[in-house]
C-alpha cells in the first residue's frame, strides 16, 4: 500500500524568492508532478491571454496542446503530452511556481 505525502508548492515573482504557498497529496512525486502540471494548466480555459487549446484534428496542428496566439506563427506553450507525464516547474508572466519533494533532516547520533 502507499503512503501519501505532502509535496509542497513555492512560488515567486522575478527577482524575489521563493515562498511556500500550497501542496499536493499524493502517493509518489511522479504523481504529483501529473497532479501539478493539470492545475496549472487548467485555468487557461478560463484566463486565456491569448492562449488557447488546439488539436490535431481540429486546427490541424501538429502537436496537441496549449498555444500562444501571440506569436506568428502560433507557438506552443506546453503539450497535452507534457501535462500527462506532468512536470515540476511552471512560469508564466513575472511568476515561477516549483513542486518539491519534501526533504526531512532528523538527528543522528554516533551511539558508541
Amino acid at each position: 500500500m502507499s503512503e501519501f505525502k505532502e509535496y509542497p508548492i513555492y512560488k515567486k515573482r522575478n527577482g524575489q524568492s521563493f515562498e511556500y504557498v500550497s501542496y499536493i497529496y499524493a502517493d509518489s512525486f511522479d504523481d504529483a508532478k501529473k497532479q501539478f502540471a493539470e492545475n496549472m494548466t487548467k485555468d487557461n480555459w478560463e484566463q486565456s491571454n491569448n492562449i488557447v487549446w488546439l488539436t490535431k484534428v481540429d486546427d490541424s496542428v501538429e502537436v496537441t496542446g496549449w498555444y500562444d496566439l501571440n506569436y506568428d506563427p502560433k507557438e506552443l506553450f506546453c503539450s497535452e503530452e507534457s501535462i500527462k507525464e506532468g512536470f515540476d516547474s511552471w512560469s508564466e508572466d513575472v511568476y515561477t511556481w516549483e513542486l518539491r519533494v519534501l526533504i526531512i533532516e532528523t538527528d543522528e547520533e554516533d551511539e558508541d
